[in-house]
């Protein structure tokens, strides 16, 4: 058994780590109350989104759009948001297993794939798998703001219509609520694929007990798509970089949470041994002086 002194700077050493990580706990925990904040608030719009969107593509004349087509190019392009920071957990291992579900699918089908990067942590994988990122978005730390968000909206669009993209797609960590988050990719073109992941996610009444008849426009649905079609676009990217955040600082909380717990536990158990090494050293002390009485005696 370590002698006391040992077993002190060990206790001492996890009750150090348990102020950090309960610390880290605590700021994890207000930048996620944040984030959950404008995740709330976004759930009216994007089911206000839902709805309109829905009622477009299902109006008596169909609207056919560039953007409603599969694209005919061979090129796809992925957009991989992860963070900046470590201590989180298994939160950007989860996307990096999306990153290499797409590449060895665009092997498979003979495609090429352009990935756009988010997060020193995906960055440095990507450099680990040799695999040279198209794009890499660090202009912003955490969340991009209205302007960042559009003009990357607006280029993936362009690209899209010009038929140098064929497919795009965001991969992020999508929160459901505080118990359920899981990375996913979710399709921002063509643009059928998102309308119908925004209605089946809706939470108020669903968009089809509406008829498209009960809405007076002042301009066709079809001239009404495109304006549309840009707003659900920039929305849904912004709204992935809010869960993205959101789950990261979620993940941290309960990382940091977990890492608090298991030093206290071995702050419990190095008490207990240094309470049995103490008391050890008390008991032959006490021999030792015994065994002095005692020889003195004779």
């Amino acid at each position: 058994m370590a002698n006391t002194r040992q077993i002190q700077r060990r206790r001492k050493a996890a009750m150090n780590i348990s102020k950090v990580t309960g610390t880290m706990e605590t700021i994890a925990a207000v930048r996620y109350r944040q984030y959950y904040n404008q995740w709330t608030q976004g759930v009216e719009y994007f089911d206000a989104l839902a709805q309109l969107a829905y009622l477009m593509v299902t109006a008596e004349e169909s609207i056919s759009h560039p953007l409603m087509k599969a694209g005919a190019s061979k090129t796809n392009a992925v957009i991989a948001i992860g963070s900046n920071r470590g201590l989180c957990g298994g939160y950007n291992s989860e996307v990096f297993r999306q990153i290499d579900t797409h590449v060895k699918m665009s092997q498979r089908f003979k495609r090429d794939l352009k990935i756009y990067a988010k997060g020193r942590k995906i960055i440095n994988y990507l450099e680990h798998r040799k695999i040279t990122p198209t794009g890499v978005y660090s202009d912003f730390d955490e969340v991009p703001s209205a302007e960042q968000t559009n003009k990357i909206a607006d280029f993936f669009i362009k690209e899209y219509l010009a038929g140098r993209i064929g497919r795009v797609g965001v991969i992020y960590n999508r929160f459901y609520y505080q118990t359920a988050q899981r990375a996913q990719t979710l399709t921002l073109l063509p643009i059928t694929d998102l309308i119908e992941d925004l209605t089946t996610r809706a939470t108020v009444i669903w968009p089809w007990e509406l008829e498209f008849e009960d809405f007076l426009f002042s301009d066709s649905p079809a001239d009404l798509f495109e304006i549309l079609a840009t707003m659900i676009i920039r929305s849904a990217l912004a709204g992935c970089f809010i869960e993205a955040m959101t789950s990261e600082y979620l993940a941290r909380i309960v990382s940091m949470r977990n890492a608090s717990d298991n030093a206290d536990e071995m702050i419990e158990e190095l008490t207990k041994d240094y309470n049995r090494a103490r008391q050890g050293q008390i008991t032959m002390e006490l021999l030792d002086i015994i065994t002095g009485v005692g020889a003195a005696q004779k």
